[in-house]
């Protein structure tokens, strides 16, 4: 009975070492695709993104794998706008939400919101080779208002 009691907690110590290997190599292997907020320290380039009603300009955009840029964002428009940097999925999970909550500040990681005339930025880094969208979330925007950032090979 003594032997017992010592093999059930050496073996679930040695699962939850195993549960903990395991999340911390699936972490490292599943990088966000879209990248990450960055650091002002590592900003390799400034690119200029303006919003315009319906659009981005530019609406194309070519990044080397691992770079972080700084979007200098303007609203151009005569209404609100956002841009936000993600995979086309969580794109849609965040439209989804603006519009049932469209007055609701945003909460992403790469995101920004501006009224007419404002300036802001979004510093951001990109892990992986492909590509990455962005758009305004905003109700009657998402469609129209999108863009793509080609991650490329160093």
């Amino acid at each position: 009975m003594t032997q017992f009691i010592r093999i059930i907690p050496l073996a679930a110590l040695l699962m939850l070492l195993s549960i903990a290997g395991m999340a911390a190599s699936s972490d490292a292997d599943n990088k966000n695709p879209a990248g990450h907020l960055g650091t002002a320290s590592e900003v390799s380039r400034n690119i200029k993104v303006t919003q315009v009603d319906n659009m981005f300009l530019p609406n194309e955009i070519h990044v080397t794998e691992g770079e972080t840029i700084r979007f200098v964002v303007i609203n151009k428009g005569d209404r609100q706008h956002e841009m936000l940097i993600g995979t086309m999925d969580d794109l849609r999970k965040v439209a989804k939400n603006r519009r049932a909550s469209p007055d609701k500040n945003p909460a992403e990681p790469g995101a920004i919101r501006l009224k007419p005339g404002e300036e802001g930025e979004i510093i951001w880094t990109f892990d992986q080779i492909g590509e990455v969208d962005f758009t305004c979330p905003l109700p009657g925007h998402f469609k129209a208002m999108r863009g793509k950032i080609y991650v490329e090979k160093k």
